[in-house]
C-alpha cells in the first residue's frame, strides 16, 4: 500500500515538474525534460528486473547505482510538486523559478551525498553521567560502530582506511559494534580482515549480530548453508579480534556488565534475542547492552535495570537535516528513536546513525558515524 502510494506521487510530480519545464519555450529545456522522463522509466524498469534477477541481486555496485540515478532524479521531481501546483494552479511565474531551485539544490544535494558525503565519516563525543557506575570505570571510554555493510564499499579500502584511522585515534579503553557487519554474505567480509584487525583499543572488542547478518534477504539451496555462513561470519568476527556475544553477558570489571543479544526486532524482523536469559548472567551493577534494532528498547529494556543501550539500525535512512536546530529524517515515521541520544526516566539509549550504507549509495545530511562514549560517575559540580 505505502508502495503504491509512493508510486502515485512520484507520477503526478513528474507530470507536474514535466508541464512546468515545458511551459517554458525553449528547444533545450523540452528534451532536457524528456530525457528526465526517459531515465526515471529506465532507472525503474532496471530496479524491476533487478528484483527478478538473482545474479544482479548479489551485484549490490551495479543495483545501487540503479537506485542512485533513481534518487538522483526522482527527489528533485517530489521537491517541485506544491511550488508546481501553485505555478500551474495560478500561473505564478515565481512559484516555478522557486520550485525549480529547490529541485536544483536536492540534486546537487544528492551528488553531494553519493560523492562525499558516504565518506565524511564524524565522530561523535558522547559524556554519560551516572550514579552507580563503579569507580574504576570513570572516565571509561567506548568507541562504538554499527552498520558497517561491508559488501557496499566494494574494495574502496583507501576510503574505509580513513575510519579505521579516526577510530584509532581516540585511543579508547574498548571498541563495541552493534551489527550488520555485511549485507547479506559472510564472503563481503573477504579481504578486508586485515583492514578491521588494525582496530585498536586499550581493553577490549566486542560485537553483535544485525538482521542483515543472518542471510535472511537472499535465497539459500540449502539451510545447513545459510547456517554456515552465519558460523563463518561470526568466526570472521574473531579472526578481526572482536569478541562476539550472542546472547551473552561479560563483568568488564567489577560490577560493570557488558551485555550482547542477538537481533531482535519488530515482527517483520528477526527475533533472535534473548535478553532474558542474558540478563540472567549478570550480577549487580551496571549494565551496558548492545542491541542492534532501536525498537527492542521500548518492547523490553525499559522493563529492566539496563542502564545504557547502545543500537543501530535505522542509519537515519541516509537523508535529513541535522542543522540550525533541525533534525529530522524520513525514518522518525517508523522509529521515533531514529538517531543520537534518548533517555527514559534513568535508562539510556543511544542510536548510531551507522558506518556505511546500503541502497542509496550516498549520504545527504546524516553522515556516517563513530560514536564515542565517556562514562563518568557523577556530574562535576
Amino acid at each position: 500500500m505505502l508502495f503504491l502510494l509512493f508510486l502515485l506521487l512520484l507520477v503526478v510530480s513528474e507530470w507536474i515538474f514535466l508541464l512546468a519545464i515545458w511551459s517554458i519555450p525553449n528547444v533545450y529545456l523540452a528534451a532536457l525534460g524528456f530525457l528526465h522522463l526517459s531515465l526515471i522509466i529506465g532507472s525503474i524498469l532496471l530496479f524491476m528486473w533487478g528484483f527478478r534477477n538473482v545474479k544482479m541481486r548479489s551485484n549490490y555496485k551495479l543495483g545501487f547505482s540503479i537506485f542512485g540515478l533513481f534518487v538522483t532524479l526522482a527527489l528533485p521531481a517530489i521537491v517541485y510538486l506544491l511550488p508546481g501546483l501553485v505555478f500551474l494552479t495560478f500561473q505564478l511565474e515565481l512559484a516555478r523559478n522557486i520550485g525549480f531551485t529547490l529541485a536544483f539544490l536536492h540534486f546537487l544535494a544528492i551528488l553531494y551525498g553519493i560523492f562525499f558525503g558516504r565518506w565524511n565519516w564524524k565522530v561523535r563525543p558522547v559524556e554519560l553521567f551516572f550514579e552507580h557506575l563503579p569507580a574504576a570505570m570513570d572516565g571509561a571510554t567506548f568507541i562504538q560502530i554499527s552498520d558497517v555493510h561491508i559488501g557496499s564499499f566494494y574494495g574502496q579500502t583507501h576510503k574505509v582506511q580513513k575510519a579505521i584511522d579516526l577510530i584509532n585515534s581516540r585511543n579508547a579503553d574498548y571498541f563495541l559494534f552493534t551489527g550488520d557487519l555485511v549485507n547479506n554474505k559472510a564472503d563481503e567480509f573477504k579481504g578486508w580482515e586485515p583492514l578491521f584487525s588494525q582496530i585498536e583499543v586499550k581493553k577490549g572488542k566486542y560485537s553483535i549480530l544485525g538482521n542483515h547478518d543472518y542471510g535472511d534477504y537472499i535465497s539459500w539451496d540449502y539451510d545447513h548453508e545459510k547456517a554456515a555462513n552465519l558460523q563463518e561470519l561470526v568466526r570472521m568476527h574473531e579472526r578481526v579480534g572482536w569478541t562476539p556475544l550472542l546472547n551473552r553477558a561479560v563483568e568488564l570489571d567489577n560490577n560493570f556488565w557488558l551485555l550482547g543479544v542477538e537481533n531482535w526486532g519488530r515482527s517483520m524482523f528477526r527475533q533472535s534475542g534473548k535478553l532474558e536469559e542474558t540478563l540472567a548472567q549478570t550480577g549487580e551493577g551496571f549494565k551496558l547492552l548492545l542491541s542492534h534494532d532501536p525498537s527492542h528498547f521500548d518492547a523490553q529494556v525499559i522493563h529492566t535495570d539496563i542502564d545504557l543501550t547502545l543500537s543501530g539500525h535505522t542509519h537515519g535512512m541516509q537523508f535529513g537535516i541535522e542543522r540550525f536546530g533541525l533534525r529530522w529524517s524520513p525514518v522518525s515515521f517508523v522509529y521515533p528513536k531514529w538517531a543520537g541520544l534518548y533517555q527514559v526516566e534513568k535508562q539510556f539509549l543511544y542510536v548510531n546513525r551507522g558506518f556505511g550504507y546500503l541502497g542509496f549509495p550516498g549520504r545527504v545530511g546524516i553522515y556516517p558515524e563513530i560514536t564515542e562514549f565517556t562514562l563518568r560517575c557523577s556530574k562535576a559540580q
